[in-house]
C-alpha cells in the first residue's frame, strides 16, 4: 500500500500542474464588414452560378430537342436571391475592396443580379408582351400572316406593291403593342433609380461599361464619315438587285435589297461544319476532340433550331455547339459566328465565373465576328467556297454594303436611345429623324409607326458597334502577323488562344491595348469596307472612350 501525501504537498503539487496548463487562447476578433460581406456574396455567387446553369440547361433542351422547358420553376426556393439588399451587399463590398480583378468581378456579379432584379420586377408585363408578339397576326390578301415571318416575306416577295402591302398592313397590328412597351418604359424608369442609379443612362453605362456620352460622339463621326460613301454604295447595290434608284425604294424593299448574300448552289446543306472544322485545323484547333465541348450536329430532330447557338454552360468545363445542317450563306455566317463564341467559352481559363461568365459581351461578340468576317475575306472564299471574279466581287459587294447598312444603324440606334432618355425628347421626332439620316431615304407614316417596337433595352447596339470594329482592329493584327491567310497559321492559333483564355477578364479597350491600339479605332473597317466596295470611307484616329466609373 503506497503512503499517503500530506495534504499540504498535495496542493502544492495541484498548482504546480494548474500553473503549468495551457493558458485558454483569446476570442478571435469578430470578423470586418468586408468579411463578413465576403462570405455572404460569395454564397450568393454559387447559387446564382447554379441557377444561371440550370437554365443554360433548358434552353439546350429546347434548342436542340424542342422540348419547353419552365424557366420559372427555376427560381422557386431561390426567391430571395436577386433582391435590392443583395445588390446593395455587393455594391458596399465593391466600395470596400481596391483589389482591381475583384472590383470588376464583383461589378460584373452586380450588372447581373440588377438585370435579374430588373427582369422580376417586369415580369408581368414582358411576359405580355412576349404573348402578344408570339400570337401578332396582321391580313394580307385574306390571309393572316404572322408579325415574326413579315422579315423573311419581305425577302422572298418579288413585287415591290406586294412588299409594300405586307409592310403597310402589319403597321397597325404593331401598334398593339404600344400601351405594353410604354407601361414597361415607365416602370423600368422607375426601377433604375430604385436600384441607385441616377439615370436609365448611367444604368445603360455601367452595363456595356462605356461612358455612352463619348461613344456618342463616335457614332455621330462614323454616320458623318460614311454618309456619302453610303449613298453611292446603296445606289450602285439598288440598281443592281433591284433595278431601281435607291431613291425610289422604301423601307419594305430592304429586306429584299439584301438578299443578295445568298450565293446559289455554293454553300451547301452539311457543308457549312466542314468548313468551320477545316478553317480551324490550320491552326491546330479541333474543337471537336476536345473534351469539354460537345458538338450537337443532328439533322434529323423534328424541332430542333435550325440556327446555330454556343452556350457556354459551364465554362470552360462545358461548352456545348448545335448545329443543324441547313446550308445558304447566311446560315455559314452564323455558323462561324457561334464558332467564335464557342472557341472563347472552351479555351477560356480564367477560373472566377464572375470573369468567365459574366460581364459586357463586347469582347466575346468581337471573337464572334472575327469568325464571321470571314465569310468577307476574299481568300477564304475561294478557299473555302470556290467563289472568285464577278461571282466573289458580287457577293463581297453585298455583303460589305449590308455590313455598312449594319454600322449606321447601330450608329443611330445608339445615338436616338441616347436622346430618347433626356428631358423633352419627342421620341416620333427623334426617330424621324434617325432614320432619314441613316438610312438615307425618306420616313413614312408606317415607319415612324415603328418608334416603339424599334427601341432596344439599355443601349444594346453599344455592343456589336464596339465589337464590329474591334474585330477589324484584331483581324488586321492577324493578318500583318500570320498573313493574309491567318487561318493556315500555328503561331495565329497560339496567339488568339492567348487571347481567349483570359474569358471575359480583358474589358474591351484592355484587348484594343493588347493588339497595339489605344482604344477601339473603326478606321481599320471602314478601310476594309472602302477598299470593298470601291469608295473611301476614312474616319482619323480616334481613342476608344474610357469605360465609366463605379456607378451607384
Amino acid at each position: 500500500m503506497r503512503p499517503r501525501l500530506p495534504a499540504l504537498v498535495l496542493g502544492i503539487g495541484l498548482g504546480l500542474l494548474g500553473g503549468c496548463a495551457t493558458p485558454k487562447p483569446p476570442a478571435p476578433p469578430p470578423p470586418t464588414e468586408a468579411q463578413r460581406l465576403a462570405e455572404e456574396v460569395a454564397r450568393s455567387t454559387t447559387e446564382a452560378q447554379a441557377l444561371l446553369e440550370a437554365q443554360d440547361l433548358l434552353v439546350w433542351n429546347f434548342w436542340t430537342e424542342g422540348t419547353q422547358g419552365d424557366m420559372a420553376a427555376t427560381y422557386t426556393g431561390r426567391e430571395g436571391l436577386f433582391t435590392l439588399e443583395a445588390i446593395r451587399k455587393i455594391e458596399r463590398l465593391r466600395q470596400l475592396d481596391a483589389e482591381p480583378r475583384q472590383v470588376r468581378a464583383l461589378t460584373a456579379l452586380q450588372s447581373h443580379f440588377a438585370g435579374e432584379y430588373l427582369s422580376q420586377q417586369l415580369a408581368e408585363v414582358n411576359d405580355a408582351l412576349a404573348n402578344l408578339e408570339a400570337s401578332l397576326t396582321f391580313q394580307v390578301d385574306g390571309h393572316d400572316v404572322r408579325w415574326h415571318e413579315l422579315e423573311r416575306l419581305l425577302a422572298n416577295e418579288r413585287s415591290a406593291l406586294k412588299r409594300r402591302a405586307l409592310y403597310t398592313a402589319a403597321t397597325p397590328a404593331l401598334e398593339r403593342l404600344t400601351p405594353l412597351i410604354r407601361k414597361r418604359e415607365e416602370r423600368t424608369e422607375a426601377l433604375v433609380r430604385e436600384l441607385g442609379y441616377a439615370s436609365y443612362e448611367a444604368f445603360g453605362g455601367e452595363l456595356r461599361q462605356a461612358d455612352l456620352g463619348r461613344l456618342g460622339v463616335l457614332a455621330e463621326e462614323v454616320l458623318q464619315a460614311t454618309e456619302a460613301p453610303y449613298q453611292v454604295v446603296m445606289e450602285r447595290l439598288s440598281q443592281r438587285e433591284l433595278g431601281q434608284a435607291y431613291a425610289k425604294l422604301t423601307r419594305a424593299d430592304l429586306p429584299r435589297l439584301f438578299r443578295g448574300r445568298e450565293v446559289e448552289g455554293l454553300f451547301l446543306k452539311g457543308e457549312g461544319l466542314l468548313r468551320a472544322h477545316g478553317t480551324l485545323a490550320g491552326m491546330g484547333i479541333d474543337l471537336g476532340e476536345m473534351k469539354n465541348v460537345r458538338i450537337d450536329a443532328r439533322a434529323d430532330v423534328k424541332r430542333k433550331n435550325p440556327r446555330p447557338l454556343a452556350l457556354g454552360i459551364r465554362v470552360p468545363q462545358d461548352v456545348r455547339l448545335s448545329v443543324k445542317p441547313v446550308g445558304g450563306a447566311l446560315e455559314q455566317v452564323r455558323l462561324l459566328h457561334e464558332f467564335g463564341h464557342a472557341l472563347h467559352y472552351a479555351f477560356t481559363q480564367e477560373p472566377r465565373f464572375e470573369l468567365a461568365k459574366l460581364g459586357n459581351p463586347t469582347v466575346t461578340e468581337t471573337y464572334a465576328a472575327l469568325f464571321e468576317d470571314l465569310m468577307d475575306d476574299p481568300v477564304w472564299l475561294e478557299e473555302h467556297a470556290g467563289l472568285k471574279d464577278k461571282e466573289r466581287s458580287d457577293y463581297l459587294a453585298a455583303a460589305s454594303a449590308h455590313k455598312l447598312f449594319l454600322i449606321r444603324r447601330a450608329a443611330g440606334r445608339l445615338l436616338y436611345a441616347l436622346a430618347l432618355h433626356r428631358p423633352g425628347a419627342d421620341a416620333r421626332a427623334l426617330y424621324q429623324a434617325m432614320l432619314e439620316r441613316v438610312d438615307g431615304m425618306p420616313a413614312s407614316a408606317d415607319d415612324v409607326a415603328r418608334y416603339l417596337v424599334d427601341q432596344e433595352d439599355f443601349f444594346q447596339s453599344a455592343d456589336n458597334f464596339r465589337a464590329w470594329f474591334l474585330a477589324g482592329q484584331l483581324q488586321g493584327q492577324l493578318k500583318a502577323r500570320f498573313g493574309p491567310a491567318w487561318w493556315h497559321s500555328l503561331e495565329a492559333g497560339t496567339f488568339l488562344k492567348g487571347l481567349w483564355a483570359q474569358g471575359n477578364a480583358l474589358s474591351a479597350r484592355e484587348l484594343a491595348r493588347g493588339l497595339g491600339d489605344e482604344g477601339i479605332v473603326p478606321d481599320v473597317l471602314l478601310l476594309r469596307l472602302g477598299t470593298t466596295l470601291g469608295v473611301p470611307m476614312k474616319l482619323g484616329s480616334h481613342e476608344e472612350p474610357a469605360p465609366p466609373a463605379s456607378a451607384p
